[in-house]
């Protein structure tokens, strides 16, 4: 016969204590109430009897086995054996009452949780007493009226807030992604079938995902970049949570002034064409304030991209690298490497950035599923993190929570273990499923731990294609998930990388020959000899064509636009091309360099047909509107031109001018108060430097 996993315990207990043991003390080991063991001992004592063993059961003074110790080791070696039905633990039992709650604002009566957990009324009370303090983290109320049953009160926003986070206590981010991609194995099904979090994956019904994954696909497409897998688990839960919703007649609301703000982004558009779809699809009616909330999580995504072939635009992101340079700049203080030459951080701190401000600024959660091992294995990385973290929150106005400080902790942990690049023979790709962060940390411990371990490639498990796979030429993927499709040899490890999976990626490189590479794969003399040969053109182009003006009368933004076509251009037709694309890029935002007063107008048109750099000086300085909307003072205009399809070197060159720009004291000096001469001597001396480094590249 099946007996309950709450008997089998209770055996446990007695088989292990020789002496009388009450039934308060067992009541308390397994937490639950002591009315609940007093009926559970019947079921006890029957299945003793059965077994030839008497429960000796003494008034004031508790219960015990009533045999010896071999008759003892003989009963666990049945209990070893026996077959048991399943009862929950405590926060089992919660997750269960709360998916419930949550999933349905109506009264439940307590005895519907007695017969679902099995287990007392005073039992399911005092699971409500915890729940009540959890659901108070989300601004609800759990109201409990007798007679009427229990439920919770709250704002709609409030309810999915709760929802989405107790789906992410109970799933970690690996198994939201296979349950979002239906891709479980026949072991991994029992996932689906455990009925605690089937109740809990009623919140978000499992039925509309497929048709959700494509109208995201679509919406990548239309944003001309793929999400992360983090951001596209987060925003298909939040679409799931919301369209079920939706459909049993909740909707939420915002304020209005936020609506206004976001719909001034661009984002909005591209939300409202993915609501509107879906809204056809499932035919419901979706209101403007579901389109807003799409819309934050779009603007709090991140992408998926490469190692190596990462750019930024030290034009476009000055601000975030301004922000990011000193980040980097303490960092080295505290930890005494030297870390402002490693282009990678700057980069992969840059992008991590800028979502993670407007996931901040909008309210929405960051979750790091490693920031507890992250803080006790790394505690001097994430001590100086929070102290990067703190530079942020000043630039910004803005709370970091210590989550963010841990994805910060594992970009300065890439960096560092950069310092040690080992020789290269083994081509592996990292498949990672927790951002962009940790596939950089995974990366550059791999490269540190294995001196025959080069890691070429950052590849999603969320569309993985063996024939593109196959076209990297790969020895092994190092994968933070199982990918059972793979024809490439797939080794499974943590992204912190522990000793065990390290002996594990040991034994496979001992056991495998790495393939044979072709020489093309490397540079060629040839290839770098035209690299180089675009950084000289860029150079050239530059100084050529850089122009200082003094004196310059500023009327408005417009009238400034239209005279720096007339530096950049002699025909009308290519004045009027110039200023358009000018007007375009300023639409989204005048570029300012806050701390130095500085505004950049440029960008890249088909109507130049070189690279040019000029210095503009207002006879009085001018009040322009920043992105954030603060009236920002300007003594210094800075316009930069380059070819729409110009070469990868040039814009890098004039990168180069924004980077001085934003923290080389004797070039803004000249920039602000130095003649021509003093302008072209600091920037042909510093480009000689960028040229002697861009020619020592392998």
């Amino acid at each position: 016969m099946k007996i309950s996993s709450r008997t089998k315990k209770i055996i446990k207990i007695l088989i292990e204590n020789d002496d009388y043991i009450v039934t308060d003390q067992i009541a308390e080991q397994l937490e639950v109430s002591t009315r609940t063991i007093l009926r559970e001992l019947k079921k006890v004592e029957k299945w003793l009897q059965k077994n030839n063993v008497l429960l000796d059961k003494k008034k004031g003074t508790g219960i015990r086995l009533n045999c010896s110790s071999k008759e003892k080791r003989r009963i666990n070696e049945i209990l070893e054996f026996q077959s048991v039905d399943k009862h929950y633990s405590p926060d089992e039992r919660k997750m269960i009452i709360l998916a419930e709650l949550l999933k349905d604002q109506r009264p439940n009566k307590l005895y519907a949780f007695t017969r679902i957990c099995n287990v007392s009324e005073a039992t399911i009370s005092n699971d409500l007493d915890e729940i009540e303090n959890w659901v108070e983290d989300y601004q609800l109320k759990l109201i409990r009226k007798p007679g009427l049953g229990v439920y919770l009160k709250g704002r709609e926003r409030d309810i999915r807030k709760a929802s989405i986070n107790l789906l992410y206590q109970n799933f970690n981010l690996e198994e939201i992604l296979l349950l979002l991609q239906d891709k479980y194995s026949e072991k991994e099904q029992s996932l689906r079938k455990t009925l605690s979090k089937n109740r809990l994956l009623n919140l978000i019904g499992l039925d509309t995902i497929n048709l959700l994954d494509d109208y995201i696909k679509e919406l990548e497409k239309n944003m001309n970049y793929r999400l992360a897998d983090d951001s596209y688990a987060a925003l298909m839960v939040h679409l799931a949570i919301a369209l079920k919703r939706i459909k049993d007649g909740d909707q939420i609301i915002i304020d209005q002034k936020l609506l206004e703000n976001i719909r001034s982004n661009d984002e909005f558009l591209i939300a409202r064409n993915l609501v509107n779809s879906i809204a056809a699809a499932f035919n419901v009616e979706i209101p403007e304030a579901e389109v807003a909330y799409v819309t934050m999580h779009l603007m709090g995504s991140k992408g998926r991209g490469g190692i190596y072939n990462d750019e930024i635009s030290m034009t476009e992101d000055y601000h975030l690298v301004y922000i990011t340079r000193k980040m980097i700049e303490e960092a080295e203080i505290e930890l005494g490497i030297y870390l402002e030459d490693d282009e990678e951080l700057l980069i992969g701190l840059v992008r991590h950035l800028e979502p993670t401000i407007n996931r901040i600024k909008l309210n929405l959660d960051i979750r790091n599923p490693l920031l507890e091992e992250i803080k006790e294995k790394y505690s001097k990385l994430f001590e100086v993190s929070k102290k990067c973290a703190a530079i942020l929150a000043k630039e910004e106005g803005i709370e970091v929570p210590e989550s963010e400080a841990a994805y910060i902790a594992m970009h300065l942990g890439s960096a560092v273990e950069r310092k040690s690049k080992p020789q290269q023979k083994f081509r592996a790709a990292v498949a990672c499923t927790s951002g962009i962060g940790a596939s950089r940390l995974l990366a550059s411990r791999l490269n540190k731990e294995f001196k025959n371990i080069e890691v070429t490639f950052l590849i999603s498990t969320l569309d993985f294609n063996n024939q593109e796979i196959e076209e990297l030429n790969l020895d092994l993927i190092i994968s933070t998930v199982a990918i059972p499709e793979s024809k490439i040899p797939v080794i499974v490890v943590n992204p912190l990388l522990n000793e065990k999976q390290q002996q594990e990626i040991n034994d496979f490189l001992l056991n495998h020959p790495a393939k044979k590479r072709n020489r093309s794969e490397k540079i060629t003399l040839k290839e770098k000899l035209e690299m180089i040969n675009n950084y000289n053109q860029g150079i050239l182009e530059v100084l050529n064509n850089f122009q200082l003006k003094n004196d310059y009368h500023y009327v408005d933004n417009n009238k400034l636009i239209k005279d720096a076509g007339q530096m950049l251009a002699a025909s009308e037709l290519r004045r009027k091309e110039i200023e358009k694309d000018l007007s375009l890029r300023e639409e989204k935002g005048s570029t300012i360099l806050k701390h130095n007063q500085i505004m950049l107008l440029h960008c890249q048109s088909r109507a130049v047909k070189e690279l040019y750099f000029s210095v503009i000086r207002p006879k009085n300085s001018f009040q322009v509107s920043a992105e954030n909307g603060e009236m920002t003072k300007i003594k210094i205009v800075i316009l930069m031109a380059a070819p729409l399809k110009g070469s990868t070197q040039g814009r890098e060159v004039l990168s180069e001018i924004s980077h001085l720009l934003i923290e080389n004291r004797n070039f803004i000096d000249a920039v602000n108060r130095g003649s021509r001469e003093d302008i072209y001597y600091d920037l042909a001396e510093h480009f000689d430097y960028f040229l002697q480094q861009k020619s020592t590249v392998k």
